[in-house]
């Protein structure tokens, strides 16, 4: 669906707006302009609003495993029920344009989101310390290139069975993100105890109404002798 809807822009920008900027039967170059600008915009909408809709889908998943993981099925079931935070992932993403468009990063760095009203992701990639760390390491053009390439920083990956049995090896997914689940879990209650603890304010010793009027009238009454 994304690449159909920018399909549709490039060949309305190619083909229909010049024609109608050059509409003869329009006299008002003017007016020709406007019309040829709102075609364009137009055109431009569902391009722009399958890709913000369609960001976040993951079409295929890459998982780096070493050599004695891959000898066996159960030896990679075994290890994607525990695998270590090194594990690097490549998540293969959908984009308007028929190219891929490839994310890679650490299974430590990722944290599982929680289903919301109007958002589609499951997984998210937080720019923590460690992320920004990195990136300070590299150059400035594989920044550039990095940038250009659109990183995405959430992620959504169908669940049950009934997709992942579809797979080449059914069951490792459901290991890796067991292990994601875990380790949000861990972090956020790292996070509640690391955090700022609200604290309620002591209150001070209760004082009577006629204790209060009888400190009045002894202080009055010692000022008048000191005079």
């Amino acid at each position: 669906m994304a690449p159909n809807a920018g399909s549709k822009f490039t060949v309305t920008a190619v083909w229909a707006v010049p024609v109608l900027y050059k509409n003869e039967n329009q006299p008002d170059p003017n007016v020709r302009l406007l019309q040829a600008i709102g075609v364009a915009v137009l055109s431009a909408v569902p391009m722009v609003t399958m890709s913000y809709l369609t960001a976040p889908f993951v079409a295929t998943i890459h998982l780096r495993v070493p050599p004695t993981a891959a000898y066996t099925r159960e030896a990679l079931i075994s290890f994607a029920r525990n695998p270590p935070p090194s594990t690097l992932l490549e998540f293969t993403t959908l984009r308007i344009f028929p190219a891929r468009k490839l994310t890679t990063t650490y299974l430590s760095e990722l944290r599982a989101l929680a289903p919301q009203r109007g958002r589609f992701a499951n997984i998210e990639l937080p720019k923590t310390k460690a992320w920004h760390d990195r990136q300070k390491q590299k150059g400035f053009w594989e920044r550039v290139f990095q940038m250009m390439n659109e990183p995405r920083f959430k992620f959504y990956v169908k669940e049950g069975q009934s997709y992942t049995i579809r797979t080449r090896v059914p069951g490792v997914w459901e290991g890796v993100a067991g292990a994601i689940q875990q380790q949000t879990m861990a972090s956020e209650a790292a996070a509640g105890k690391g955090g700022k603890v609200r604290t309620t304010a002591t209150p001070g010793p209760t004082r009577l109404l006629e204790d209060v009027k009888k400190q009045k009238v002894v202080k009055r009454q010692t000022s008048r002798l000191r005079k």
